[in-house]
């Protein structure tokens, strides 16, 4: 994640908000959150039911740092 101000990677963010959108449905929790690697790099366990589609957006979002939005694209 980066910085809001400077976009410099943003490091010790804690309860990011993590949801994931599925074939144009409406955004839903995570069922795990996010935590720091290192240097402003950060991972989740994404859920079976996290990825349950073709279209997957996923947003995190925290106060101070600039939203993150990727989207994965699937094969059933």
């Amino acid at each position: 994640m980066t910085d809001a101000t400077t976009h410099a990677p943003k490091t010790g963010l804690t309860s990011i908000t993590c949801q994931r959108l599925i074939d144009g449905g409406t955004f839903a929790s995570c069922a795990n959150t996010a935590t720091e690697v290192a240097n402003g790099v950060y991972v989740i366990n994404l859920a079976a039911a996290d990825l349950n589609g073709v279209n997957i957006t996923l947003r995190f979002t925290k106060a101070g740092a600039d939203d993150r939005l990727i989207t994965l694209i699937t094969q059933p």
